[in-house]
């Protein structure tokens, strides 16, 4: 099957002979032999090319894929117990890279200094396997079912925060209905509509409508413009933390607020064993869940200001 690939994507028996070491007729002879078990030509054959035939071209899409999988699994048991060393690429939400940034280096890549990691921030759900990526990170209930899962944070609630200055000069609301009265700053998703904000009001959720002077479509951005006392953001809790530490940011309408489950680490299953994701997997489950369970994470947020340290040191 591999001489049938090769003369596929060469186009010509002898340049496929030339990559594979051996000579023009024992190429057509593995053709011939692949042909008589299909019952079908696999090529049509002229002195100035080659070309697949419907069966070949039907055969390759097929055959193609299975062998590229074959090629993932002997390289997966080649590299058990093997040097951690290449490039390992990471496919995660913009919002997410600070947070992976701020929790797993240097530590990581002094663990494994012959280890590159790549981390690509991209909001839209992707294929990473067509993509090139060894593995991806996203809230747990938007990972593919056919993927190896497990999870790095616990669930956690949504906050929404501002300055101090912003609260001293506009005063505080009490309740999700009062966000109409304040100027927020607003994310626009993937799918172009503008995120309402969502709350639970006596356990029913209430969806809040709120307006402001700027839209964005990235969570980074909408962050530093709150810092900027530009409006009010709602946002996961563990984004702001730092910052709500630092005295940087306070947190409103802790009561009402709504949760969103926690980020998985997911990869294809036949990746499991490549000693590069395996220790990422093995740093990174560890050192985010205890980080996640520290009694700073398990307070609520108001319960937070009152911990805050000196405004301007923002730590890790």
């Amino acid at each position: 099957m591999a001489v049938f690939l090769v003369v596929a994507e060469l186009r010509g028996f002898r340049a496929a002979g030339k990559r594979l070491g051996l000579t023009p007729s024992a190429i057509s002879h593995a053709i011939r032999t692949l042909e008589e078990r299909v019952g079908a030509p696999l090529f049509v054959r002229t002195t100035r090319s080659v070309r697949l035939t419907e069966a070949g071209a039907r055969l390759a899409s097929h055959a193609k894929p299975a062998m590229e999988m074959l090629k993932d699994g002997l390289d997966a048991a080649a590299g058990l117990g093997a040097e951690v060393s290449g490039r390992l690429r990471i496919n995660a939400p913009r919002a997410c890279l600070p947070l992976l940034v701020n929790r797993l280096l240097p530590d990581f890549l002094e663990a494994y200094p012959k280890l590159q990691l790549e981390l690509v921030g991209e909001d839209n759900l992707i294929d990473i396997v067509k993509d090139g990526f060894d593995a991806g990170i996203r809230l747990g209930n938007f990972v593919q079912q056919d993927m190896v899962s497990l999870w790095l944070t616990p669930p956690e609630p949504y906050v929404v925060v501002g300055t101090p200055d912003f609260f001293a000069r506009h005063g505080r609301p009490v309740k999700p209905e009062d966000l109409k009265e304040f100027r927020c700053i607003e994310l626009r998703r993937n799918d172009d509509a503008v995120a309402r904000w969502q709350f639970l009001v006596d356990t029913e959720p209430v969806d809040v409508q709120v307006g402001g002077a700027l839209i964005a479509n990235d969570v980074d951005t909408c962050l530093r413009a709150a810092l900027k006392g530009s409006g009010l953001f709602r946002l996961p809790r563990s984004i702001a933390m730092n910052y709500v530490w630092a005295g940087l940011l306070e947190s409103v309408l802790d009561k009402f607020s709504t949760g969103i489950p926690g980020l998985a680490l997911y990869y294809p299953s036949r990746s499991q064993s490549l000693p590069k994701l395996r220790a990422f997997i093995d740093f990174a489950t560890p050192r985010m869940r205890r980080d996640f369970q520290r009694d700073d994470y398990n307070i609520s947020p108001s319960a937070l200001r009152e911990r805050a340290i000196s405004p301007g040191k923002i730590p890790t």
